[in-house]
């Protein structure tokens, strides 16, 4: 099956952390929906191309894998802050910092939260 390319925001410091390649593992609530852009659809060996926000500047990276965790916390243990945060180091504001954007804290308690690897970062 070829690869199918998805289009996601970010934010101007995860941007930038992943740009020289400190973040490495981006975190996404799990929506639980199954159609156009959707987190649920990308799978190994997709493109994300990630657009900075209020900005045309864009990055295009391979999906290495995707790995479904119950929880942040669980997240932050197994992965580490430091390939997969761009604000802190420290797991409890980095759970905080996840849960605070827009309904996270609800999709994640009831589905679960993805870690996204992503190799091969390169400027668009």
């Amino acid at each position: 099956m070829a690869a199918k390319t998805f289009l996601k925001t970010l934010h101007e410091r995860p941007f930038n952390a992943i740009k020289k390649g400190h973040k490495q593992i981006e975190i996404r609530a799990n929506k639980n929906t199954f159609s156009g852009n959707s987190i649920n659809l990308i799978e190994e060996g997709d493109f994300i191309i990630f657009k900075k926000v209020n900005n045309e500047e864009r990055l295009k990276c391979t999906v290495e894998r995707k790995t479904l965790y119950r929880s942040v916390r669980e997240l932050l243990e197994a992965e580490g802050t430091e390939r997969t945060l761009s604000s802190t180091n420290n797991i409890e504001e980095g759970i905080r910092s996840v849960e605070s954007i827009g309904n996270y804290k609800e999709w994640i308690a009831k589905n679960g939260v993805f870690a996204i690897k992503i190799k091969d970062v390169r400027q668009i």
